[in-house]
């Protein structure tokens, strides 16, 4: 397991600490409380890419530009080229605001192995979800390899018209108040200081085929990879705060579930193509009552049961209009304090999951082209942390690696403690058995 992270101040920011670039007139619900967000602290998430060869810092500069230009952005990008350990960049990056102004995304380039080097790069959250930020990965990395005039460009989207949320209203207030009504006792995790979002990160490497394993023991139970990820995430999580859970004796006060959110990505529920570019991600959560006490393919199967119903009843088109409401509690208050602790009290999750299979797309890339040029050898993601979820286990899957990176708030947990979770997530991960 790689090692890195440290408590970094973070101040607090204004409404006029935005950035003013703007993709279009209008921004979704979830941007705009992610802008919101970005008063308390940075709210900010990064790609990284692994790249065979020797970087070219000029090439690369011309190709994040041009691909830029078409989405709007004339801003030049700098590169960075650091000397810092990957882990320590990351937490760097994540605790650093963007200026307000200027472009919603940096990128930097540093040494990896002897043959290959890393090309990262991060971005203020609200500016793009992450199939949009991977697509436009995918045109950069085509202008430097010399293949980006065969992609379609991006096509900027202003607007959510499309995903259909007013016809979700009734049911969506409904699905708000149960969704309340389940957190009313699951699990919060204490905050130190809630108003301190510093972030820490490390990632690990699962052993080749560890995919295929759990693969298998999805199909076993009818669930998906990602089913399988919450229920050992829900079980690695109940362990440890066993002893918090039994220190509370009343009824009236147990918190004894735990929750967990999901998200989704909205665009296969939208009239969109896959070059718009924007930000069309939702949520749903799975809450377990101590899951920790459950034999897993109960938990497993259970969870399957719970995320089809979910995706069945468009929970997570539902979620937009919670957001909604949130806004107009959150925008009520101009107390920093209520913000930072207002889906900690209404709405707690202990973690959140972001999972995505590459497998078969162009970040899969097995040979060297004979021309030599450049290759995609790897590929991960880092997600944010901050008001809604103080622990988030980002997997990313290419075809038999399976990687995964964990940021977390310093404030909530130490780097003991979040990497003595993660690793309890993988070992029950590791030891899966379909058979």
């Amino acid at each position: 397991m790689r090692r890195g992270a440290r408590d970094l101040p973070i101040g607090l920011g204004s409404e006029s600490s935005f950035s003013t670039i703007s993709l279009g007139p209008k921004v979704n619900d979830f941007q705009q409380l992610m802008r919101q967000w970005t008063t308390l602290a940075p709210y900010n998430a990064g790609h990284i890419m692994r790249v065979s060869g020797a970087p070219d810092l000029e090439r690369w500069r011309a190709a994040f530009n041009a691909v830029l230009k078409t989405i709007g952005l004339t801003e030049p990008i700098l590169i960075e080229l650091s000397t810092l350990a990957l882990d320590q960049k990351i937490i760097q990056e994540l605790n650093s605001p963007f200026v307000p102004g200027t472009l919603p995304l940096r990128a930097f380039v540093m040494a990896d192995q002897r043959e290959s080097y890393l090309v990262g790069v991060i971005y203020d959250h609200w500016f793009a979800d992450s199939p949009s930020l991977r697509a436009l990965m995918q045109r950069v990395f085509g202008h430097y390899s010399g293949d980006g005039e065969n992609l379609p460009p991006l096509i900027t989207c202003d607007d959510e018209e499309d995903l259909e949320h007013s016809r979700f209203g009734v049911r969506a207030l409904i699905s708000c108040l149960r969704d309340y009504f389940r957190h009313r006792r699951a699990c919060r995790i204490h905050l130190r200081d809630p108003l301190d979002f510093g972030a820490g990160f490390f990632s690990l490497r699962f052993p080749d085929g560890a995919i295929d394993q759990i693969r298998a023991y999805a199909k076993k139970y009818g669930a998906t990879v990602n089913d399988v990820f919450l229920a050992t995430a829900s079980q690695a999580l109940g362990k440890f705060t066993a002893e918090q859970r039994k220190s509370q004796p009343s009824p009236r006060t147990k918190r004894d579930r735990i929750a967990l959110a999901t998200a989704v990505d909205l665009k296969p529920r939208s009239a969109r193509n896959p070059d718009d570019f924007g930000f069309f991600v939702g949520y749903f959560t799975v809450v377990h009552d101590r899951p920790e006490m459950q034999p897993l393919p109960e938990l497993v199967a259970a969870t399957a049961r719970e995320t089809s119903a979910s995706k069945s009843a468009a929970r997570a088109l539902e979620f937009a209009w919670g957001l909604r409401i949130a806004r107009l509690t959150w925008d009520w208050s101009s107390r920093p304090r209520f913000k930072a602790q207002f889906f900690q009290k209404g709405l707690p999750f202990l973690a959140g999951i972001s999972n995505v299979n590459l497998t078969g797309s162009w970040a899969d890339q097995e040979e060297r082209p004979a021309t030599g040029q450049a290759m995609v050898l790897d590929y991960f993601r880092v997600s944010p942390v901050g008001p809604l979820v103080p622990l988030v286990f980002t997997f990313t899957t290419i075809r038999d690696r399976l990687s995964l990176c964990v940021t977390y708030r310093t404030t909530a947990f130490s780097q003991n403690q979040a990497e003595q979770i993660a690793t309890e997530l993988a070992e029950r991960l590791r030891n899966l058995r379909p058979g």
